[in-house]
């Protein structure tokens, strides 16, 4: 076996491990946050895997692939795109949000936020910025950066990549959904949406290789989607 070979079949591999690695723990996030009471214990665990997630793929990518640290500061612009795709995606929502939106059962969504305390409005806002600024940044981070670099080793051709980041997107939201109480149907249509938006925004990272510019596309998405859940909350 050639040393080309030889390291092509190792760097897969490792770009698997990370996959796996970092790819659920979002979804173990979820399962543990919401399959205890929401006390001490499930807030305790929501912040360490916060920090795992943005602690592990700067390590995999300081130490163990010796990459130099970058800011990913945009270098080919995409800024006019990144807000017309926002605005498009937040048109999408609304107009099926008008469509569906009494065929919800609200209760069942404060039920499930109420041991949080996001029935309050005051920290009803707080959520949504810190959602809004942070952890879509943060998911731009994991799922953009770390994971569709990763995609792009396992995979052959860009747009497998771009699959696969925007699949393992999809399923940590869709368990979510399942846990705030979302009917079989409109877990289904969320997810389809959430596909193609992580779709989107891995294009946005692969074409202009910064996550600031798929993030400012995800946090306009995000202020459309709060909107929506304080519509169906107060």
């Amino acid at each position: 076996m050639s040393t080309t070979l030889a390291t092509h079949m190792q760097n897969r591999q490792d770009a698997i491990l990370a996959l796996i690695l970092v790819g659920m723990i979002p979804t173990v996030s979820i399962l543990v946050s919401f399959g205890t009471d929401g006390g001490l214990f499930s807030q305790i665990a929501f912040v360490l895997f916060k920090l795992c997630l943005l602690l592990i793929p700067l390590y995999w990518h300081l130490k163990r692939d010796r990459n130099e640290w970058s800011w990913s500061k945009p270098q080919n612009g995409g800024y006019s795109m990144a807000i017309g795709l926002g605005l498009g995606l937040s048109a999408i929502m609304l107009i099926v949000w008008f469509f569906v939106k009494d065929l919800l059962d609200y209760n069942i969504l404060r039920d499930a936020v109420e041991p949080v305390g996001l029935l309050d409005w005051k920290l009803y806002v707080l959520g949504c910025l810190y959602w809004i600024f942070l952890n879509s940044l943060l998911e731009e981070y994991v799922y953009r950066w770390f994971l569709v670099v990763k995609s792009e080793i396992i995979c052959v051709g860009e747009k497998y990549a771009i699959v696969l980041s925007a699949m393992i997107f999809v399923v940590h939201h869709s368990i979510a959904l399942y846990f705030f109480g979302f009917p079989w149907w409109a877990n289904l249509l969320a997810s389809i949406g959430l596909f193609i938006g992580g779709a989107i925004f891995s294009w946005l990272y692969i074409r202009y290789r910064s996550i600031w510019i798929p993030y400012i596309t995800h946090a306009i998405c995000d202020v459309t989607v709060f909107g929506i859940g304080a519509v169906m909350l107060f």
